[in-house]
């Protein structure tokens, strides 16, 4: 082989030589790298992994917390109804226990009124006594009696029934002169118009 061909091979190998050990460091560094960012992902794993179980942990609380809320809300319904239900049934009673004496004390005055000895005026004050008494105990409970003349006539609280006419000039249009039937108020609101007589001018 000549000198020549010689130092050709000598510069082919060391290039080979070079080219192998510069492939060997970049393989080396891609190793590094590739291990470097697997450490970095096996690392994201485990906190994304943390994260599924408290995410599956929070989802399991709501889960609960939701069930338990709605029971709750089920069981305020339930007593809210019985208390509903309560008030509807038991909502008289007061009402009821003070009519009570109003019923024995008519109870008395029709005893009193059997026996002949006793003069009507004695039964017509008991009666008219009884019946103050029942009206107090309405008035308590909010209801209060249309029953006023010489007032003006309101449709919002009165019907008439009859209208009488008058041609005197002292005569005021429009006025109540007699109470036919009572009317009654629960609370501002009308139970029962009064029916009245109610006097017209005639011109």
């Amino acid at each position: 082989m000549s000198k020549k061909n010689i130092c050709k091979e000598n510069d082919f190998n060391e290039i080979k030589n070079n080219i192998n050990k510069k492939k060997c460091n970049f393989i080396k560094n891609l190793k590094k790298r590739f291990y470097k960012y697997k450490e970095k992902i096996f690392s994201k794993n485990k906190i994304i992994d943390k994260l599924k179980n408290k995410l599956l942990k929070y989802k399991k609380k709501n889960k609960d917390l939701n069930l338990r809320c709605k029971a709750d809300l089920d069981n305020m319904y339930k007593r809210n109804q019985m208390n509903v239900e309560n008030v509807y049934k038991y909502s008289l009673e007061k009402f009821s226990k003070n009519l009570l004496p109003v019923i024995d004390n008519l109870k008395n005055a029709l005893k009193v009124s059997k026996n002949k000895k006793i003069d009507n005026q004695v039964t017509y004050e008991g009666l008219k006594l009884t019946l103050k008494n029942f009206l107090s105990v309405i008035e308590k409970f909010g209801i209060s009696v249309i029953n006023k003349i010489n007032v003006n006539f309101d449709p919002n609280f009165h019907q008439a029934v009859s209208v009488v006419e008058s041609n005197k000039n002292n005569i005021q249009d429009n006025l109540v002169i007699e109470i036919l039937q009572d009317g009654y108020i629960l609370n501002k609101r009308l139970l029962r118009p009064a029916m009245v007589k109610v006097i017209k001018f005639k011109k």
